[in-house]
Order: structure tokens, then C-alpha cells, then sequence
């Protein structure tokens, strides 16, 4: 499996991005992003974010949906997000109002 490179989703490129959340629309869409997201929930409600496993087990959740993106692209890696610089309200919004009837489409291997 070949190494990506994070970058700081402020300096993806449009294609970059547009990649990025056409891979997460398409992990939506064959189930494999909401099952990311029912793990998530259910370790929150049992207190995860307040353990000392909270580190070990983010990096390892985020390294699997990591190891999930070049299937849908291989070009896509995960980026990742500077909280100190990226504080604004706005800043996400991009991401976060995607619809899936404009991005979703199936990307050429």
C-alpha cells in the first residue's frame, strides 16, 4: 500500500478536495462511512473522548478510514485539519454542505 502525504485541508487544491469528498460520498454510499460514524457515536456515549484510550484509538479509527480512501481514489489522502489556524464557523462549511447529487460520482481508477 503506497504512503500518502496529509495536507492541511486549507491547502488542497479544488481538485484535491472535490477528490476528497467525492471519496467520502462514495464511502457513504456503500455504507463503510456510516458504519465510521455508528462507531464513533456509540464510544462517545461510553465516554471515550474522556480515556486515556482516547489517542490510541482516534489515530487507529482514523487510520482506517485512511486505508479506505484509495479504493475509491487512489489519488485521495487524508487531510488533515488545523484548529489553531481554522477556527472560523465557516471553515468547514464547504465539507460539511457537499450534496451528494453534485459531488458523488464515480472517479476513474
Amino acid at each position: 500500500m503506497k504512503i500518502g502525504v496529509r495536507k492541511n485541508q486549507s491547502t488542497l487544491t479544488a481538485d484535491e478536495k472535490s477528490r476528497f469528498i467525492n471519496a467520502i460520498l462514495q464511502l457513504k454510499a456503500n455504507g463503510t462511512y456510516d458504519r465510521y460514524v455508528r462507531q464513533h457515536r456509540d464510544l462517545f456515549t461510553a465516554g471515550i473522548h474522556n480515556s486515556a484510550l482516547f489517542l490510541p484509538w482516534h489515530r487507529e479509527f482514523l487510520r482506517r478510514l485512511e486505508r479506505n480512501l484509495p479504493a475509491v481514489d487512489p489519488t485521495v489522502n487524508l487531510p488533515y485539519w488545523d484548529w489553531t489556524v481554522d477556527r472560523s464557523p465557516n471553515a468547514s462549511k464547504e465539507y460539511m454542505e457537499a450534496s451528494e447529487a453534485e459531488r458523488c460520482t464515480t472517479t476513474p481508477a
